[in-house]
């Protein structure tokens, strides 16, 4: 069974997909368009990635042309998936563990059951106070989830991971924070809405939260309102949120940025004037 064919039929098994399709080529066509939406490309970059010229791009996310991908551009196009997820997902700080870069091009590779059986093995062999325990679970979490972003073992690393951070020390601290919460962000905003996005975006901002706890520092406020924004969360952690950032910061200051950066609109309520009772 050839790459979309594959992806094709496990959507069909889905009890409540989120969109539903005519026809095989319909889903083929709308697969191709989410791929370059979800990374950003052009028509023309994605013909440059994939050695094929741009109409037929064209012709591929064209829900009513007659013909499918054909199964060598299929492969092409899975080749390109997990390249570009791997780019948007996967950091080698430095100093880079030997058991780190080894998962990396394992994944690479594309033999993720190896990967998978390398950060099992590793996860078991760690000291539970190393502090590198939580990039290991991080990239433990990728070993499962470029298979399977629904993978409830991706899921168990990633709360892991982001649990860790918060007792994370040493010189890498912030990088490997920047990483893990970089791309758990990355997957938040690629999912639909619904209640798993909501309660990644829980997970998320709790994680900066307790961070926050940790360091004092107010960049973790800002990234967890913009979480609860963007998941969306309920409007008591939007305005708890707004309430600590203006405690440390001022108001005043706070306001400011509310009400002129995109990413924070739902937390402009916070800063509406109630209207006048006569």
């Amino acid at each position: 069974m050839s790459f979309l064919e594959q992806k094709w039929s496990d959507h069909r098994r889905q009890l409540n997909p989120t969109r539903r399709y005519s026809s095989q080529r319909e889903f083929e066509a709308d697969w191709v368009n989410g791929l370059r939406r979800r990374y950003s490309l052009s028509q023309e970059a994605l013909a440059v990635l994939a050695s094929v010229s741009v109409t037929t791009v064209q012709n591929w996310e064209n829900p009513r042309s007659i013909k499918n991908i054909a199964g060598h551009n299929q492969d092409r196009l899975r080749d390109i998936e997990r390249d570009l997820w791997i780019k948007a997902h996967v950091t080698l700080l430095e100093p880079c563990p030997p058991h780190i870069r080894a998962m990396y091009d394992l994944m690479g590779a594309n033999k993720d059951s190896s990967a998978q059986g390398l950060a099992e093995y590793l996860v078991t062999m760690m000291d539970h106070k190393d502090p590198e325990r939580a990039r290991l679970l991080h990239w433990a979490g990728l070993a499962y989830s470029i298979a399977d972003p629904a993978s409830l073992k991706a899921r168990e690393y990633e709360a892991a991971a982001l649990e860790a951070l918060a007792r994370t020390g040493g010189p890498l601290a912030a990088a490997i924070e920047n990483e893990v919460l970089g791309a758990q962000f990355e997957d938040l905003t690629n999912l639909p809405e619904g209640d798993e996005r909501r309660a990644k975006g829980q997970r998320i901002m709790q994680a900066l939260e307790a961070l926050h706890a940790r360091d004092r520092q107010p960049a973790y406020l800002w990234n967890a309102l913009e979480v609860a924004c963007r998941a969306p969360l309920t409007a008591t952690d939007i305005f708890r949120l707004v309430g600590a950032l203006a405690e440390q910061l001022g108001e005043d200051r706070v306001r400011q940025r509310v009400l002129h950066e995109d990413s924070y609109q739902p937390a402009r309520v916070a800063f509406e004037r109630p209207a006048s009772v006569n």
